[in-house]
């Protein structure tokens, strides 16, 4: 796996695809640079111990939490599929028909 770089990529994986990637992928396989930059096109930045989002309307929002190596480094493959498989989430309960059938 040479580079990330972009969540589409993550989002369409399935659940076994995903899972597979983590178990080969070293954390040193994805450089500090591309781990942010990866972070920072999607919105989303790191208040320590969560990655949250910057919603439009200029709130943020946890998306994932942070998860560390044996040696207290972020474990950044980990990371970013948690915050893909979050966003995937998000997408489903956004297209959910019963989403905007009931109002308070």
């Amino acid at each position: 796996m040479a580079k990330l770089g972009s969540f589409v990529a993550l989002v369409g994986l399935s659940l076994k695809d995903r899972k597979a990637m983590l178990n080969t992928c070293s954390q040193f396989s994805i450089s500090d640079l591309d781990f942010l930059e990866t972070l920072a096109a999607h919105k989303c930045l790191i208040v320590m111990p969560w990655v949250v989002r910057a919603n439009p309307s200029g709130q943020l929002a946890r998306v994932a939490r942070l998860s560390f190596d044996s040696e207290g480094n972020i474990d950044k493959p980990g990371v970013l599929i948690a915050v893909a498989k979050e966003f995937r989430r998000a997408r489903k309960r956004a297209a959910s028909p019963l989403r905007n059938r009931f109002s308070i």
